[in-house]
């Protein structure tokens, strides 16, 4: 006789813990975590088969306040840290949640080989354009002219254009949202 599989439709502030979150308000995070929470429920993820992996920056704090597993991993390691999780324990649903710096600066080593290995992890990217946590240094994604707390004159330096970029290196699901807009966030995430 087969087991039956048994899961309750959790709504989604039910994928949230109980420790309240410290961004700063206004912050499109909230909107991201919402998003995430609304694709997990939909997609009927059980918390105690998903892990979150984080680096560093204000994204990074996003697994604490989520049901699911947690990994708070060294800046610009999510990718490597999320992979290794994936390979030891494939049946798991592994999300990496990471900032434009984390994925783009110091972690944008990992990307190409992580696109081009194409293991089943989801990356979602929190790209607000400067390093928010660090007192507002311009980030790879930075607007041309964008002034900073070391960039006092605007940054000289044009956006990396990212989509493109994980194009080529060969991810086959990419695509953007505005964090404003947690249903279309919502409704990618659980595409991908």
């Amino acid at each position: 006789m087969e087991a039956l599989d048994v899961r309750l439709q959790l709504k989604p502030k039910e994928y949230r813990s109980s420790i309240e979150p410290t961004w700063c308000a206004g912050c499109g995070d909230f909107a991201v975590t919402a998003a995430i929470c609304n694709a997990f429920s939909q997609l009927n993820v059980n918390p105690d088969e998903a892990i979150i992996v984080s680096g560093i920056g204000c994204s990074s704090r996003l697994p604490l306040w989520m049901r699911t597993f947690g990994f708070h991993s060294c800046h610009g390691r999510a990718l490597p840290v999320a992979i290794g999780i994936k390979l030891a324990r494939p049946e798991l649903l592994v999300m990496v949640t990471i900032g434009d710096g984390d994925a783009f600066s110091i972690g944008g080593g990992h990307l190409p080989h992580a696109a081009r290995r194409n293991i089943d992890i989801t990356l979602v990217v929190m790209d607000n354009q400067i390093y928010a946590l660090t007192k507002k240094q311009v980030s790879p994604t930075s607007r041309e002219g964008m002034k900073g707390s070391t960039t006092p004159y605007g940054t000289i330096d044009s956006p990396m254009n990212t989509l493109t970029m994980m194009l080529t290196y060969g991810a086959t699901f990419v695509a953007q949202a505005f964090a404003g807009n947690p249903k279309v966030t919502g409704d990618i995430i659980k595409q991908a």
